[in-house]
């Protein structure tokens, strides 16, 4: 749950452009606690993830969306038995900076048709190599 607690913290504080110590001077604490937090090494108490969620412009109950079902369908034990077998993978596209970035920098495209145009170019990139790969 900490894992996945935190991996939502990430994710949105690089989505909306904050290095960690600026979002640490926000909830008043420092980068490197922002960076346990992040991890999942530091469990955020209550309080704090209310001051993050301030912070961010979210909902408390964001940290807690998309919970894989493994982590909501089993006991105590069956989570930490499963969170141990898969920490977080780094291989993750989804947990690359440089996924967040783009998707931050798309969104920050403000032309409508320009930003349609450039994912139809990406998408079209992409099966192009999927189809190169195939051969």
């Amino acid at each position: 749950m900490d894992l996945h607690v935190g991996r939502r913290f990430r994710e949105l504080r690089m989505l909306k452009g904050m290095g960690q110590a600026e979002i640490a001077t926000l909830i008043g604490t420092t980068f490197q606690q922002v960076q346990k937090y992040e991890r999942g090494a530091n469990r955020i108490s209550a309080s704090r993830l209310y001051d993050i969620a301030e912070a961010l412009g979210v909902p408390v109950s964001y940290f807690f969306d998309l919970l894989p079902p493994d982590l909501t369908d089993t006991s105590i034990h069956e989570r930490l038995e499963t969170v141990t077998r898969s920490v977080v993978s780094r291989e993750d596209p989804m947990q690359r900076r440089e996924t967040l970035e783009l998707v931050r920098s798309y969104y920050g495209i403000e032309d409508e048709i320009l930003r349609s145009r450039i994912f139809e170019l990406i998408k079209a990139a992409s099966s192009y190599n999927m189809r190169k790969s195939e051969k």
